[in-house]
């Protein structure tokens, strides 16, 4: 199984050296949860891949992808991008963003 969860002190940590590391990137994206759904929904979808990409304004953002079960991209399916990000729409404070 790909992911697993990790305590929000991990998740603080990491997403605090991303910001030190690269201090005018996007701190992250938005996706609504349709997003999610019309991906995995698609035939043969078992998860969803995301790539690191850069929008239009040269700021971090992420292409997404349904996968099959052999672990490749269903690319001719459906391939989101267009995420809200942050800063400019991002959660009040908290240890994943301050």
């Amino acid at each position: 199984m790909a992911g697993s969860i990790i305590s929000l002190a991990d998740g603080s940590k990491m997403t605090a050296d991303f910001r030190k590391k690269f201090p005018n990137e996007s701190k992250a994206v938005y996706y609504s949860s349709n997003v999610f759904t019309e991906l995995l929904s698609q035939e043969g979808c078992v998860g969803i891949r995301m790539y690191n990409a850069l929008n239009e304004d040269d700021k971090l953002t992420n292409v997404l992808v349904g996968v099959d079960e052999d672990g490749n991209d269903l690319i001719h399916g459906k391939v989101y991008n267009k995420a809200v990000i942050c800063p400019d729409y991002c959660s009040k404070g908290n240890p994943l963003n301050s």
